[in-house]
């Protein structure tokens, strides 16, 4: 399933993945990403039934700590 990622195309092997299998398939922190879908901010408590389509625009973004 061909997908866009932060404005790249991104293939996922698994039809109808979710979120949350997306982030552990990319091995991101769950607790400190957050996510869009065609421009619309998804809940955290979402993330484990939210089941992505083809074509869809995933934006993420991971916060860092640092300083």
């Amino acid at each position: 399933m061909k997908i866009e990622l932060n404005g790249n195309e991104y293939i996922v092997e698994q039809n109808g993945i979710t979120i949350q299998k997306l982030i552990d398939e990319l091995k991101l922190n769950i607790k400190s990403t957050a996510v869009a879908v065609n421009k619309t901010i998804i809940s955290k408590n979402c993330y484990a039934e939210f089941t992505l389509k083809e074509n869809d625009k995933i934006d993420m973004v991971t916060i860092a700590p640092g300083g």
